[in-house]
């Protein structure tokens, strides 16, 4: 990309400092060094040019931004809005830091970065300790930026919930798909394995104009108790009658700007499923209910609501059921132009994320049993709209029963 390609900064410069004012900051002290910010990667484009010395860009509550820079570095960096000063030694970019510091005004400056106090939110966790405390010896009071984060990364607008809907259109035609695919084997006394329906599923993807950061899962019986599990070429398992199926798959429309859906469906190769399966499945099809509930009822009583509360909603509800100590990560992620995006999670049990769940927002509800032999899981999309919660993956109620 040449140089006239850059963008430079990809925010509303107006509208971040709407939200400073908001969020009581001095302003927002964006930090890299190495690629080591990701969020400084999604919030500037600079056009494919090698920046190597630390860069850091203040955009305060008021008044003009300032891009401090390295002197070689001159030439690699695209127009900014604001004043530009480049440093040379590390004396210099003290005192550089210490001028920009006071150029806000205030002796003991509040300000964001991408930083999380006790690693609560490590997806906005970039900055290293040292930086902190450099800052902090200059007198800067560091806050996490996680709520700014969210609030200009995380939002969809419309024709990204579009691109959503037409995602978990194809994701749920593929799934039926998959469905009758292995039903048709097992009738046909047919091998089948975990490797040939995940490869299956990836084709119907891709012929329907969407792709996906890596292939889906397919598991049966106790690969199911892995949440992260997928089969591969080398690694597989057959697929049996008998066996307890789950298939979890996400896409995004071939299209610019497009963001993900995310599902899981379970199935049972056979027409009489085990009562042990069906109650597991019953209770995580309960628990992923009274998460979608209980941000309905909040949303009609006018209450925000921390990702953290609706995790221990769902994980109250399996608790209850005997299931606890085999619900072992998160009730859901956020999703964005990437499968797992930058927004709030619904988890207090990985971290305790107390991001508030805005309009715009998008995240999967997706709580899971998994037992020795065998695991279920469900899940959905939520996009929290100005209308509250929609849902555009249809939501399983029954498991799929396999005429085998």
């Amino acid at each position: 990309m040449s140089s006239s390609a850059a963008k430079g900064l990809l925010l509303d410069l107006a509208e971040v400092q709407k939200a400073l004012v908001g969020e009581n900051l001095d302003g927002w002290l964006i930090y890299d060094f190495h690629y080591i910010n990701a969020v400084a990667g999604a919030l500037f484009d600079f056009g494919g040019h090698m920046v190597t010395r630390r860069w850091f860009y203040l955009i305060p509550a008021t008044g003009a931004p300032t891009l401090l820079g390295h002197k070689i570095e001159q030439a690699n960096f695209p127009p900014l809005p604001g004043r530009v000063v480049y440093y040379a030694g590390w004396q210099e970019l003290h005192q550089c830091l210490r001028d920009l510091l006071q150029s806000t005004g205030k002796p003991n400056p509040r300000l964001a970065m991408e930083y999380s106090p006790m690693n609560d939110v490590p997806t906005v966790a970039y900055v290293d300790a040292g930086m902190l405390e450099l800052l902090r010896s200059f007198g800067a009071d560091i806050v996490s930026s996680a709520n700014l984060t969210q609030l200009f990364q995380a939002r969809w607008d419309a024709e990204q919930r579009q691109s959503h809907i037409a995602a978990a259109q194809i994701l749920h035609a593929t799934q039926q798909k998959a469905f009758k695919k292995i039903e048709a084997a097992l009738q046909a006394n047919h091998s089948l394995t975990e490797y040939d329906v995940q490869q299956f599923m990836m084709g119907e993807i891709r012929a329907a104009g969407a792709t996906s950061e890596d292939a889906p899962i397919v598991a049966v019986n106790a690969n199911a108790s892995n949440p992260h599990y997928a089969p591969t070429a080398q690694e597989h398992s057959p697929i049996r009658k008998g066996d307890v199926i789950l298939l979890d798959l996400w896409c995004k429309m071939n299209t610019p700007r497009a963001v993900y859906a995310d599902i899981t469906w379970m199935g049972y190769a056979g027409t009489t499923v085990p009562p042990e399966v069906q109650k597991a499945f019953k209770t995580v099809i309960d628990g992923r209910d009274s998460a979608v509930n209980f941000l309905r009822q909040q949303f009609a009583a006018g209450q925000v609501v921390p990702g953290y509360r609706v995790d221990e909603v769902v994980r109250q509800h399996i608790t209850a059921a005997g299931y606890g100590q085999y619900f072992f990560h998160r009730t859901g992620h956020s999703i964005g132009t990437t499968v797992h995006g930058n927004g709030v999670n619904m988890d207090s049990y990985e971290t305790r994320d107390s991001r508030h769940i805005i309009p715009g927002l998008a995240f999967s509800i997706e709580p899971g049993i998994y037992l020795p032999k065998f695991g279920v899981r469900t899940e959905i999309d939520v996009y929290f709209g100005a209308n509250g919660p929609e849902v555009h993956t249809p939501p399983q109620t029954e498991l799929v029963k396999l005429a085998v």
